[in-house]
């Protein structure tokens, strides 16, 4: 199994490298930007002058890393770790994960998520889909209803971001392979209130698994621009 994960880590990030040729111009971010212990806090002008996008990532109880964008690819965002994890999203969404102990291998019919119709849905609207993990559980189903919290801010350097929150009621229906204590659970996404681009998230892959919280900085300070918003550049 490890040698199996080990041939997927390294098919798939030589397809990255390969793709995107510009992996040097990472190097000196994530060098930076990650840290054994402590959260990674970048500040605003980092941002500015990238020539690439960046994500910031929470996994359970570690500490707060970044994560480079490497390349997108039929919609979806290939993000890569200084430890060659890799995640995709769509749309905010963590649809495949490489180099966990549990990956996400396939999810289906991530063309019918509700998330992408932003403000379009309509509370309730629900959504089926299909998950395959790499320890041999396929096909598992799982459902989901979306609901729209009040309007709210969040604050991103100094400054208050008007967003949208979209509260995600997750049902796991297959027995699991493994213990697993409620078959239930919510996930959250916080969508800019002008253009429905999701800023963060928090989101379970399955029932018990540790969070992931995203928080898709290059896109915050992108929003910030847009509106005219004056940042400090030390701001963090």
């Amino acid at each position: 199994m490890m040698l199996v994960k080990k041939l997927l880590l390294l098919v798939c990030f030589s397809a990255l490298m390969s793709c995107s040729g510009t992996y040097r111009a990472y190097t000196d971010m994530l060098t930076l930007a990650f840290t054994p212990t402590l959260d990674v806090q970048l500040p605003y002008a980092a941002f500015t002058s990238a020539k690439h996008d960046y994500l910031y990532i929470k996994y359970g109880k570690q500490a707060q890393v970044a994560m480079a964008l490497m390349f997108i690819e039929q919609g979806q965002l290939k993000w890569v770790s200084a430890d060659r994890v890799v995640l995709i999203t769509e749309q905010g969404r963590i649809v495949r994960t490489i180099g966990l102990d549990n990956d996400l291998l396939h999810l289906s019919n991530t063309a019918q998520d509700p998330l992408k119709q932003q403000f379009g849905l309509r509370n309730n609207s629900p959504w089926l889909r299909l998950a395959d993990w790499q320890q041999h559980e396929y096909g598992y189903q799982l459902r989901s209803t979306f609901q729209y919290g009040p309007a709210e801010t969040m604050l991103f350097f100094g400054q208050h971001v008007a967003v949208i929150p979209l509260i995600e009621n997750v049902q796991y229906d297959n027995t699991a392979n493994f213990v697993r204590f409620d078959d239930k659970w919510q996930n959250q996404f916080w969508l800019e209130a002008k253009s429905g681009v999701v800023l963060k998230s928090r989101q379970m892959l399955a029932p018990g698994a540790e969070p992931f919280e995203l928080t898709f900085i290059s896109e915050v300070v992108r929003q910030l621009q847009r509106n005219g918003i004056a940042v400090a550049a030390d701001a963090i």
